[in-house]
């Protein structure tokens, strides 16, 4: 008994292929889904670092410029000026009242400190006083000759002892149109470590703001210097002094958060753009100076569009949609076609017009005799 082989009919594989084919899209589908969020969890994390690191460098540029208005504070011309102001009588309603008129400044002092102005542009002015608030140098000519009651001053001096370096937020100087910084450090006396006089210097903080500016993530992506109640202190984008973070509910969230003991050194979270409604992926870290230096509690915040983050797989997500559907017609067409060619015409047969071979009569048996093959007995009715 001869085998039979199994044959696979055009029109049946067309349907599976039908019915599987979708099947197979949905599941493309919930496989790109997944590995969307992925990839978002892994880009958050992405902007997170590219965020602590920001934060990093924002701080160490800041103790640098605090060690250096230290050492200047105790550079041998501030303390000797500094000593010779305090030894002088000091009238406090006198010099209030007489304003800058009253400012008695030491030659040697002041120039030294207008050279350290000339040669480094960052320092855009210097400032010293005494123990007792009165200006005895600067680097220009000041416009008060009493410093006594300014709040960085009184912060310098709240240790009556030695004194603490402090440091103000960065702010905004309509004049000189830059960003601008101001660093106070205390002065000991020439021979020993007694509060006597403070040094106060004006910076431009172009070098620091130029670390967060130069963070630029594709077309979309930014990094911006915040404050925790989510004012700009600096953005490349924004000029307005009083702008606010765009993501400033979540952001809260997150700084609450930090707050209350948890993470401290970064997370990232999704916000809405304000213009659109588009998707957006923030990496957020906390700078260390807060802990140090109440007036600098900031934050790095590195924002990008999740349409320019995930667009690679958006793209690959079409082009696998795409190569289905091709697939899916391709088969379509070719079933349709093979089975065409491959079905058997229908042929009307008219039995009148067979030839049949002759019979032969061998009593009540006739025999059918065909060429070629044995012969075929036929029973007679």
């Amino acid at each position: 008994m001869s085998a039979r082989h199994p044959h696979i009919k055009a029109r049946v594989l067309t349907v599976f292929l039908l019915v599987g084919l979708p099947l197979l899209a949905i599941g493309f589908g919930i496989a790109l889904a997944i590995g969307r969020q992925h990839l978002r969890g892994q880009f958050g994390q992405h902007l997170q670092e590219s965020a602590q690191q920001t934060a990093a460098a924002v701080d160490a540029y800041v103790y640098r410029r605090l060690v250096d208005v230290s050492l200047l504070g105790r550079t041998p011309e501030v303390r000797r000026a500094a000593q010779a102001g305090s030894a002088l009588p000091f009238d406090r309603a006198k010099v209030v009242t007489a304003g800058a008129a009253a400012a008695s400044l030491d030659p040697p002092a002041s120039k030294f400190l207008a050279d350290i102005v000339a040669h480094d542009t960052v320092y855009r002015e210097l400032v010293l006083t005494d123990r007792h608030g009165r200006v005895v140098a600067a680097s220009g000519p000041p416009s008060t000759a009493f410093l006594g009651e300014a709040d960085w001053w009184k912060a310098v001096t709240e240790d009556s002892g030695r004194g603490r370096v402090t440091m103000s937020d960065v702010t905004w100087d309509d004049r000189a149109r830059i960003h601008a910084i101001a660093f106070a450090a205390p002065v000991p006396a020439p021979e020993g470590e007694a509060l006597t006089g403070v040094l106060k210097v004006v910076v431009d903080s172009r070098e620091l703001l130029a670390m967060v500016g130069g963070v630029q993530l594709g077309a979309s992506g930014e990094a911006v210097l915040l404050r925790d109640n989510g004012s700009v202190v600096f953005a490349r984008r924004q000029t307005d002094p009083n702008a606010r973070f765009f993501a400033l509910t979540p952001l809260l969230e997150r700084v609450a958060v930090m707050r209350q003991g948890g993470p401290e050194a970064g997370t990232f979270f999704r916000a809405a753009s304000p213009t659109d409604g588009s998707p957006f992926l923030v990496g957020l870290a906390a700078s260390q100076l807060g802990r140090s230096y109440p007036n600098a509690s900031w934050l790095v915040a590195v924002s990008q569009s999740e349409a320019e983050l995930l667009a690679p797989v958006r793209a690959l997500g079409w082009y696998l949609f795409a190569v289905i559907a091709l697939v899916a017609l391709l088969v379509l067409a070719l079933a349709l076609y093979f089975s065409m060619r491959l079905e058997a015409p229908q042929v009307d047969v008219d039995m009148h017009l067979v030839r049949h071979p002759p019979l032969a009569h061998v009593g009540d048996v006739q025999i059918q005799e065909e060429a070629g093959s044995e012969p075929v007995v036929v029973r007679a009715k």
